[in-house]
């Protein structure tokens, strides 16, 4: 009896240790793009945060004083706020809770090969997920999950905070590097662009080397945020996920605000404040309002 109860216990720790590994598995990265980007994401960007406000932020105000404490406090915000829409848009995933594709086919619908289920408009099968996502915007490898119709507004919140971080830092940095290379001349851009060049010439030091590199690394997350930023307003502006625009598809725009409102929820000026914040969105992932829909539905309204 007693055995029997220890083999029982046994087995259930098993299970659970089974359970736990699997969804350790399940949320770990496995493409090498994923997990470089995972790592920029979650290591390189955090400590160069730490160097930014231990290293070159005391350049001007001293650390714990009210000036420099009031300007942590705002990053560390932004800079959580962004953490925690990366975890909602991981846990929360493209699909939702809808983790099934319905089985039935109704009208706009198209079969997958790769899953073998059928896939509502808008739907698209990623290569490096392995499965369909709702509303397919792209496949963010800093993340190792699809951004689509039920966590696009963590993905934009995320990247918004993360653009404001990125530009305050940039302008520490700017400042630093010309304090570090004697000051700003026209002359002295070159060595912005070859800086590897203008240590090897000896035109500057080491340290003004790595003043230099950091005003590079800084320019260039900055850059990078820029852009996330600027086609997630293109798409918005056209009324297309990423993949619809590549694919020439019109047939959901519905003007920029109604686009936003749609792909961010009824509150969306409120989800770049808190992850936790309610947006219910306008469709349920598998039907969607169309530009002729809209159109016919404004014309009776006016009726």
């Amino acid at each position: 009896m007693y055995g029997t109860e220890r083999y029982a216990t046994t087995a259930d720790s098993e299970v659970v240790l089974d359970d736990f590994v699997g969804r350790i598995k399940k949320i770990m990265p496995s493409e090498t793009q994923d997990v470089i980007a995972t790592f920029i994401l979650f290591i390189l960007l955090p400590l160069g945060f730490i160097f930014e406000i231990f290293a070159i932020l005391p350049q001007w105000y001293e650390i714990l004083s009210e000036a420099w404490v009031w300007r942590v406090c705002i990053l560390s915000y932004l800079g959580i706020n962004a953490f925690t829409n990366v975890y909602k848009m991981i846990a929360v995933g493209p699909n939702g809770r809808c983790s099934d594709l319905p089985a039935l086919i109704k009208p706009g619908y198209h079969y997958c090969h790769s899953c073998q289920l059928n896939e509502p408009p808008r739907s698209h099968h990623c290569p490096v997920c392995d499965k369909c996502a709702l509303r397919r915007d792209h496949h963010c490898s800093f993340a190792a999950v699809c951004v689509g119709h039920f966590n696009q507004r963590y993905y934009v919140a995320a990247v918004s905070n993360l653009w404001i971080i990125s530009f305050a830092t940039l302008l520490w940095n700017w400042s630093f590097m010309w304090s570090a290379l004697g000051g700003f001349s026209a002359l002295q851009l070159w060595q912005l662009v070859v800086p590897h060049l203008a240590l090897l010439a000896r035109v500057i030091s080491f340290s003004q080397f790595l003043c230099v590199m950091v005003f590079v690394f800084a320019l260039t997350v900055f850059l990078f945020l820029t852009y996330l930023t600027g086609a997630q307003l293109f798409c918005f502006y056209r009324g297309q996920t990423r993949v619809e625009f590549l694919m020439d598809v019109h047939a959901y725009q519905l003007g920029f605000m109604e686009n936003v409102r749609q792909a961010l929820g009824r509150r969306w000026p409120l989800i770049f404040l808190s992850a936790f914040v309610s947006s219910p969105l306008a469709s349920d992932g598998l039907s969607f309002m169309m530009r002729e829909t809209a159109s016919v539905a404004e014309t009776t309204k006016n009726m």
